[in-house]
């Protein structure tokens, strides 16, 4: 029995048991359920202690993480200093517009590169290969 099902049992002892009888027994139940509840408490204490060094080992890989990452963003930083970076290449890149289409036929949604001056060239469905123009 559990810590629980003891002191209930020691509560039903109590009101139900003759008066001459209670002593003896009430004290014996008593020291079990105190003993069970030791042992539950130690029983949690002892998976506390295992979260606890889970816990470290987790923050000591989430350090090493943070000096890896680190690590990279100042190798991709150097590399990017370099003389033959393209300031202009990079902005033309986050500038370009990607339009969010859904094929007629099978309702895929996927995205195309917009394009100015290509209005009436056709696109193809990805997903069922259905042919069809844009319309904005």
């Amino acid at each position: 029995m559990n810590s629980k099902e003891r002191i209930a049992y020691l509560k039903g002892l109590l009101d139900f048991m003759p008066r001459e009888e209670k002593e003896t027994k009430i004290y014996s139940a008593i020291v079990e359920a105190l003993d069970a509840l030791a042992r539950e408490v130690e029983e949690c204490a002892k998976l506390i202690e295992l979260r606890r060094e889970d816990y470290d080992d987790l923050a000591e890989e989430v350090d090493d993480l943070h000096d890896a990452i680190y690590e990279l963003e100042e190798s991709i930083g150097a590399a990017n200093s370099e003389e033959d970076y393209d300031e202009d290449e990079d902005l033309e890149e986050l500038t370009e517009s990607y339009i969010s289409m859904t094929c007629p036929s099978c309702a895929y949604s996927f995205y195309y590169k917009y394009e100015e001056g290509k209005e009436d060239e056709k696109l193809v469905c990805p997903s069922c290969g259905e042919e069809f123009s844009r319309s904005l």
